[in-house]
């Protein structure tokens, strides 16, 4: 039964009709099914079906990711980081991406990443850091890329940054050129 409402709640928001995906949803969210907690906090988050409300979009992603949902512990990870909600901290950010990331979702092991990099709720890890970008950009992790070239040496960092701009990375185009430029500025004349 809770399936067939949520292939129901799918059949609507592909109609582009989120008020009624959005009910349908929260009538399966709420007898305990896992994307339809999650399909409905992605609702609340964006203000499809009427209406934005980022705590009760919280309670259905922390639903779904007690669930084991990963691109649930991912929303949970921004909600925290960003500080969306009036309450947790960069670490329980940085916990969440990390479950997420180890689930292998990429944009999780970039978040994750950079929170190795900058010290965002863990200890500062460049190597870590490195590991997660490194995962994204296999990937394909246009953000990945980009930062996995801006940590790398002139051959690997080429390459990761010529894969980010042909992914559309905007600042990857100019920091190509700037590692180009130096090398061609040491070469020989």
């Amino acid at each position: 039964m809770t399936e067939e409402i949520y292939k129901q709640a799918c059949a609507h928001a592909i109609d582009n009709d989120y008020v009624e995906a959005a009910k349908l949803f929260k009538k399966a969210a709420d007898s305990g099914h896992t994307k339809a907690q999650y399909n409905l906090a992605l609702c609340l988050h964006e203000g499809l079906g009427g209406y934005q409300a980022h705590m009760e979009a919280f309670h259905y992603f922390k639903m779904a990711a007690d669930a084991g949902h990963m691109r649930s512990h991912y929303m949970l990870g921004c909600y925290y980081t960003m500080k969306i909600v009036p309450f947790g901290s960069e670490e329980d950010g940085a916990n969440h991406f990390k479950i997420a990331a180890d689930g292998g979702l990429d944009e999780a092991q970039y978040n994750y990443g950079v929170c190795l990099l900058e010290g965002k709720g863990v200890e500062k890890s460049f190597d870590g850091a490195v590991r997660y970008f490194q995962m994204a950009a296999d990937q394909g992790n246009p953000e990945a890329l980009y930062n996995l070239g801006i940590c790398s040496s002139d051959e690997k960092a080429i390459k990761c940054l010529e894969k980010a701009a042909s992914k559309g990375h905007k600042d990857a185009g100019e920091a190509l050129a700037k590692i180009l430029k130096g090398q061609l500025s040491k070469s020989p004349s």
